[in-house]
């Protein structure tokens, strides 16, 4: 019969082995996190350089935000890379808008009045009681209204901007639900 003290020894040097192996696995992550912490910052780098350079040179007219919405949120989810988000103007409709910005305002249009940033995510199919989620659907919502799209109330709730319903669109389809990717 093996001694106890034996036992705890081979269980303290079992311990040990597995403590080494997952601090050589933390330092190979860690070394993971800082070259894609660096390849982040090189390509933000790279673009504000090259904002810069076409702002100088006046070749292209570079508004100020440009980069913003490719910057919340990579490429290649369903509802992720959304183009930049044009400025409305009369007799644009809702087709110009692109992935989530579409979606945040087809659903406050669909509303029957003002909606929140919960009720948004909710209609938008996602997630209201995580906040991250909520965010980002509110994200797009002011950036809506920003550009034009939408009005916010002052208790922070969203409606469309008058004239921004979309072609084709009465006032009385407005509280009505269009089938999901349906446009105006």
């Amino acid at each position: 019969m093996p001694s106890v003290l034996g036992l705890m020894e081979r269980r303290e040097a079992r311990a040990r082995q597995d403590l080494e192996s997952w601090t050589e696995v933390l330092e190979q992550a860690q070394a993971e996190v800082n070259a894609a912490r660096e390849r982040v910052d090189r390509a933000r780098v790279g673009r504000e350089e090259l904002v810069s350079v076409l702002s100088e040179e006046s070749v292209v007219d570079v508004p100020s935000d440009v980069g913003v919405a490719a910057a919340v949120e990579p490429s290649g989810s369903g509802s992720g890379y959304d183009e930049r988000l044009p400025v409305w103007r009369l007799g644009m409709g809702e087709e110009v808008l692109s992935g989530l910005y579409r979606e945040v305002f087809a659903a406050v249009v669909a509303a029957s009045g003002p909606v929140s940033g919960v009720e948004l995510a909710r209609a938008v199919g996602r997630e209201a009681e995580i906040k991250n989620e909520v965010e980002r659907i509110r994200h797009r919502a002011y950036a809506l209204e920003k550009r034009g799209w939408l009005v916010r109330e002052k208790n922070g709730r969203f409606m469309p901007a008058p004239g921004a319903v979309g072609r084709g669109a009465s006032p009385a389809s407005v509280g009505r639900r269009r089938p999901s990717g349906a446009t105006a």
